[in-house]
């Protein structure tokens, strides 16, 4: 039973890392951005809208549909097998209830641009706890992400902005 406590608890940090790194994303994505011309910034209904997602990002990890099957699998007690069926279909419901997911939001709301920027934000938050970028992460898993092209315009003029490549002179 201690054990069992222990790894969930670990994975309840996790989740609570994540959410507070989305907080951060967002936040940073706010002020990197602010003044660059993108309309998502200036839009008070788009705005509130993302901000709003941004507050309730990942609720669904903490449903019983998606606790017990992503704590058994990244955080597994030394009597457990990872259970990959469980997990999918955790990650199923994950993705179904969080339109941030470009599995989602490309497919049922493609021009959707809040759900577009808590992705991004979701990325960078992944790379605040894995050491990368959400630009490394694209480009590493990109033959296996399908976009729109207006999506891949903005969210690199995004990259260029929230990593700014050092000049030869300053390096």
């Amino acid at each position: 039973m201690q054990e069992l406590i222990k790894k969930t608890r670990e994975y309840l940090d996790y989740v609570e890392r994540h959410y507070n790194n989305v907080q951060k994303a967002w936040a940073e994505l706010n002020e990197k951005c602010k003044g660059k011309g993108f309309n998502w910034l200036y839009d008070d209904f788009i705005w509130n809208n993302i901000n709003e997602n941004i507050k309730h990002h990942d609720e669904s990890k903490l449903s019983r549909y998606e606790f017990v099957q992503y704590r058994q699998f990244f955080y597994p007690t030394s009597y457990e097998q990872k259970d990959k069926k469980l997990m999918e279909q955790g990650w199923a419901h994950h993705c179904e209830n969080n339109r941030h997911h470009w599995q989602n939001w490309t497919q049922f709301y493609p021009n959707t641009v809040e759900f577009f920027i808590e992705n991004i934000c979701d990325w960078m938050a992944m790379g605040y706890e894995f050491g990368d970028t959400a630009q490394e992460y694209y480009e590493k898993n990109k033959d296996k992400i399908f976009l729109p092209d207006w999506a891949i315009k903005e969210m690199y003029e995004i990259f260029e902005i929230i990593y700014p490549r050092v000049s030869e002179g300053e390096k």
